[in-house]
C-alpha cells in the first residue's frame, strides 16, 4: 500500500492510501524528515486509508507509537480522517498519547492546515522563515 510524503504550506504531509502499517508510516516519515533542519508540523492524511475500517485499538496505538519515533522532528500533528474515526485520533485518544506530540483529528485539509499553522506560530521548535 502506498504511503508517501510531500510538503504543503510548510507542513510535511504524510498520506496513506488503502491499507497501511505503523512501520510504513514510520519508515516513510523518517526518510522525509531525515534532512529536516528544524522541527515541523505533520499532517497525517488518512482520508483515503480504506484499511482504517479494519484497524483495532492496538493497531491505531501502534501508529501513534510510529509517530512517536519521529517526535524529535515534529512540533504538532493533525490527522485528517472521516468524522466517525476522529475520536480514535483526537487529542486524548490512545493514538495521541502514544504519538507524544500535540495532536488533533480534523475532517478537512483546511482545518488541519489552519490548526497546524496556528500551533506552529506558538511553538518555539517550529521552523521559521
Amino acid at each position: 500500500m502506498p504511503v508517501f510524503t510531500r510538503i504543503k504550506h510548510d507542513v510535511l504531509v504524510l498520506t496513506a492510501d488503502g491499507d497501511y502499517t505503523a512501520g510504513e508510516l514510520e519508515r516513510v516519515g523518517a526518510r522525509a524528515l531525515a534532512s529536516a533542519e528544524a522541527a515541523a508540523p505533520l499532517l497525517l492524511d488518512l482520508s483515503g486509508a480504506a484499511g482504517l475500517e479494519g484497524k483495532d485499538a492496538d493497531e491505531i496505538a501502534a501508529a501513534g507509537r510510529a509517530i512517536a519515533g519521529l517526535a524529535a522532528h515534529v512540533t504538532r500533528l493533525a490527522v485528517v480522517v472521516g468524522s466517525r474515526h476522529a475520536p480514535r485520533f483526537d487529542g486524548d485518544s490512545d493514538f495521541a498519547r502514544a504519538a507524544g506530540v500535540p495532536t488533533r483529528a480534523c475532517t478537512s485539509y483546511a482545518d488541519a492546515l489552519a490548526w497546524l499553522g496556528e500551533s506552529a506560530a506558538a511553538d518555539p521548535r517550529a521552523a521559521t522563515g
